[in-house]
Parts: C-alpha cells; sequence; structure tokens
C-alpha cells in the first residue's frame, strides 16, 4: 500500500534530484540510522533481557562474540 501519491512522489524525487550529492549521502544515511533505531526498539520490546550486543547479533543475522567468551 502506497501513502504518497504519483504526483507528490515525482516532486519529492525531482527536489532529491537536485541536492548535491553530499546531502542526497548524509538523508540517506540518516534514514538506514532511523531505520536500524526503530528494529533495534522492535527487538528490544520483543526481547527485554537481551543485551543491546545480543539485540544487534539478532538484527544482523550474525554472531559477534564467540559462545565461549559469552
Amino acid at each position: 500500500m502506497r501513502d504518497t501519491s504519483p504526483d507528490a512522489e515525482r516532486i519529492v524525487l525531482q527536489a532529491r534530484r537536485r541536492m548535491p550529492p553530499v546531502e542526497r549521502m548524509r538523508q540517506a544515511l540518516e534514514w538506514s540510522e532511523s531505520a536500524r533505531a526503530l528494529a533495534l526498539g522492535r527487538l528490544r520490546a520483543r526481547y527485554p533481557e537481551k543485551s543491546t550486543l545480543e539485540l544487534v547479533e539478532i538484527m544482523l543475522g550474525v554472531q559477534l562474540i564467540p559462545a565461549n567468551r559469552r
């Protein structure tokens, strides 16, 4: 389901294309960080007993610290 009209999307895309590359990169990094924060918040609500590192491991799908070092 889309929440943006095609006209609004076209205007936003045109504005984004006029942005300097560094500003587009900054905006992309901000969006990425926002998505990570939302995901981490949802995981924290679901697994309140887990540490931040454990939640990041769940989010990434990789084990960052070997089991024998925990």
